[in-house]
């Protein structure tokens, strides 16, 4: 008997679409995993691995996993816990991160749970641990039938460690369980438009044009996004005529300007620390608007962040202005500014971040109590050598995003009380209330996070 000849298949053996679709997700959050390492276990920032590591936030489900499950770690952990029966070893520390993964779209993702699952199930062999996947599987499965129960438990405090939940309810008894929820949302985008390039008012009607709804901020030429998009999206974005500002941090330029004496023809200003640039370039801007000639020096010691505000300063039209000058430089140095040559200084100072905690998920994790007490001695050394700088009847503004009081009225307290020619002026936002000695915002407000701002003039002698 002739045997019969199989047919050929007209099947390719190319992969399909659908398993190309699953191999990129399952890419995506091995990367993700990866830089959910990189934070927990070698403490590296959210904004480090955008400058060193970008594959690892390349787009918006990059972003949208990785910030998300930062911003939920501690609760995370805590749900995961109770369905592992013994922590993983060191060098798995990647598939830790592959369940809180898993766990963060179970809890707060769209997409179908079974989906999900095997999801992260596929994602153990990117991460070349094809042999996890039934622990994998196993986990989630315990999450997903757990899901709702856990979901009306949740408490905002959970997703802070126990000290800075402890820290927060002391200094902020009446306000405490406001600050945890406003931590775990995602904070509004404000713009300020360049009004060297473009009337206010004009760039309203362009954005209105386009369909994109805004509010208006408080601070001069700001406005905050109904719902924020990329910034590389807006309208004129390329040609410099706005540029993304946190709305809190809006608020220097005016003070400072407020302060100068009507006399002044041509300011000298100094910015401590002032990369990104955001609050220095908004500076600039005012001062061209107010004085035909000014000086305004952007000193930050961090050269890579320097660099990146020459890029800011480029696109919006800055960098070729003779006004407007910058230094790479230790503020704490007695030669960064020279003795009594400043009208005003802006010290921004470098604080923990608590205040911004909503767009910095990672804070709650790097931040240690310790780290408070050594951010409060560099503020002080900060403060008394730019102070040798400033100019006698003139104005330091100081400024952090911080809620706790030991990098704000404690550290202006002891400042004072060392410096006799110190006067402590009022300080007065649209957001916020008045502490002892300076304006404190939190981020319980819906459009700001949590800044302080101290004002000190330098009494005539």
């Amino acid at each position: 008997m002739a045997l019969a000849r199989r047919r050929p298949s007209h099947r390719s053996n190319m992969p399909t679409a659908q398993q190309n679709h699953r191999a990129g997700d399952a890419q995506v959050i091995a990367q993700v995993c990866r830089g959910l390492v990189q934070v927990v276990n070698r403490r590296r920032t959210l904004d480090w691995l955008r400058s060193h590591q970008d594959k690892l936030l390349a787009t918006p489900l990059h972003q949208e996993l990785l910030y998300g499950t930062t911003r939920h770690y501690f609760s995370l952990t805590k749900l995961i816990s109770e369905y592992l029966a013994k922590p993983l070893r060191s060098k798995d520390q990647d598939l830790y991160a592959l369940l809180l993964v898993g766990a963060y779209q179970l809890r707060f993702s769209r997409k179908p749970d079974h989906a999900i699952v095997n999801g992260a199930v596929n994602t153990c062999a990117a991460l070349g641990k094809p042999w996890a996947r039934g622990l994998i599987n196993g986990v989630l499965r315990e999450v997903q039938r757990n899901t709702n129960a856990i979901a009306d438990q949740e408490d905002g405090r959970l997703n802070h460690p126990d000290w800075l939940a402890r820290k927060i309810t002391a200094q902020y008894p009446n306000n405490s369980s406001d600050i945890f929820t406003a931590n775990d949302q995602r904070g509004p985008m404000a713009l300020r438009v360049n009004t060297r390039k473009i009337n206010f008012q004009d760039y309203c009607r362009v954005l209105d044009q386009q369909g994109i709804q805004f509010a208006l901020g408080a601070a001069t030429n700001s406005l905050v996004l109904v719902t924020p998009q990329p910034a590389a999206s807006l309208p004129l974005w390329q040609d410099g005529f706005v540029a993304v500002q946190e709305l809190s941090a809006q608020f220097p330029s005016g003070l400072l300007l407020q302060a100068l004496s009507p006399d002044l023809h041509s300011p000298v200003i100094f910015d401590a620390c002032s990369a990104p640039g955001g609050k220095l370039l908004q500076l600039h801007e005012s001062l061209c608007g107010q004085f035909s000639t000014h000086r305004l020096i952007g000193n930050d010691k961090v050269p890579e962040r320097l660099e990146e505000t020459k890029k800011i300063a480029q696109r919006l039209g800055h960098s070729d202005d003779a006004r407007l000058f910058l230094q790479c430089a230790d503020a704490t140095h007695a030669d960064v500014v020279a003795e009594q040559s400043c009208d005003a200084i802006l010290l921004d100072a470098p604080c923990s971040g608590s205040g911004t905690i909503r767009r910095n998920p990672d804070i709650r994790i790097l931040l240690q109590p310790e780290h408070l007490d050594d951010h409060q001695a560099t503020q002080l050394q900060l403060l008394h050598n730019l102070w040798r700088g400033l100019k006698q009847g003139g104005t330091l503004l100081y400024s952090t995003c911080s809620l706790f009081d030991e990098e704000n009225d404690q550290v202006i307290q002891q400042f004072v009380s060392a410096q006799p020619d110190t006067i402590v002026a009022s300080v007065q936002l649209p957001y916020g209330k008045a502490t002892r000695l300076g304006w404190q915002m939190l981020p319980t407000e819906p459009l700001t996070d949590g800044f302080y701002y101290a004002m000190l003039r330098k009494a005539v002698q």
